[in-house]
């Protein structure tokens, strides 16, 4: 009996290594992911809902998301309650990333994941992405087409990001945009932004005051055309129309009106002309080196 119970023992044990040898070998083959690199196609779409925010906010949702790029940290955190208390609170994160899916890390070539998302806004504004296409900020399509893209603004770089403000029947938030001028069409055009300094529009515009017209206020906003274009706001046969439209603006519009407009832009180079202001400009120059020596 004890002679079978070993022979049936060591039947078992032999089992059970012709078991274990295929297990051991297909472990040996299989290599184990280290680096971000080996796992950049992992799907995780098992762990994580693809289209919702939840899962996005696994990771973005955590301020220590950064990335090194071109020796420089950027973030990558996107603050939730900012997202929440926006215009796009119950907007899916992928109905503006369209191109995003869950891989690891999300794919970056050109870059084009920015311009995705800042381009499909008209998936929702139609109508503003047909003024918008009306203006001087168009893509050109055609030759060149790519660099004058790069160049022209889409409607995130003017509006922002997830950080974006209900501008319609929200007075809060169109007096955030006006604070913002600089963001919005400055930066850009730095020239202009310069020059509009005159007492009565640009220098009580940058000092914050309220009533004072932002860019937008003249120019017009998604259809914005150049002066010497006749659907333009600021050409000549519609300035009047311009100047008495708006809360606040102007609505006993004259002839003197039309001719300041004139110099809205230009008061510097006037003042330059101005031998007498030269001389002005001189004297204190000399005062200020007086007391700065």
């Amino acid at each position: 009996m004890r002679a079978r119970r070993l022979v049936m023992a060591a039947l078992f044990a032999a089992l059970v290594c012709m078991l274990l040898v295929p297990v051991a070998a297909v472990a040996q083959e299989a290599p184990v992911a280290t680096t971000i690199a080996d796992i950049a196609g992992y799907d995780v779409d098992f762990t994580l809902p693809t289209a919702a925010k939840a899962g996005c906010l696994v990771c973005h949702g955590d301020e220590n998301l950064i990335r090194l790029r071109q020796g420089e940290i950027v973030s990558f955190y996107v603050d939730p309650i900012q997202l929440e208390a926006g215009p796009h609170a119950t907007v899916q994160c992928a109905g503006c990333h369209l191109d995003f899916a869950f891989t690891l890390p999300h794919a970056e070539e050109g870059e084009d994941w920015r311009r995705t998302a800042s381009t499909a806004c008209k998936n929702c504004h139609q109508d503003q992405y047909v003024e918008y296409g009306q203006g001087v900020h168009r893509i050109v399509v055609g030759n060149g087409a790519s660099a004058d893209a790069d160049e022209k603004p889409l409607c995130g770089d003017c509006h922002g990001a997830h950080d974006i403000v209900a501008l319609v029947d929200n007075p809060e938030g169109r007096q955030r945009l006006h604070e913002n001028g600089w963001h919005v069409c400055g930066r850009c055009h730095e020239d202009y932004w310069d020059n509009y300094n005159d007492y009565y529009h640009g220098r009580a515009f940058k000092r914050g005051a309220s009533d004072a017209p932002a860019c937008w206020d003249c120019h017009g906003y998604h259809d914005i055309r150049p002066s010497d274009d006749r659907r333009s706001m600021v050409h000549e046969s519609r300035i009047t129309e311009t100047c008495t439209s708006g809360d606040g603006c102007h609505n006993d519009v004259n002839t003197d009106y039309v001719a300041y407009a004139e110099i809205v832009h230009k008061q510097r180079e006037l003042l330059e002309a101005n031998p007498l202001f030269n001389i002005i400009q001189r004297v204190r120059l000399t005062i200020v080196g007086w007391f700065s020596g």
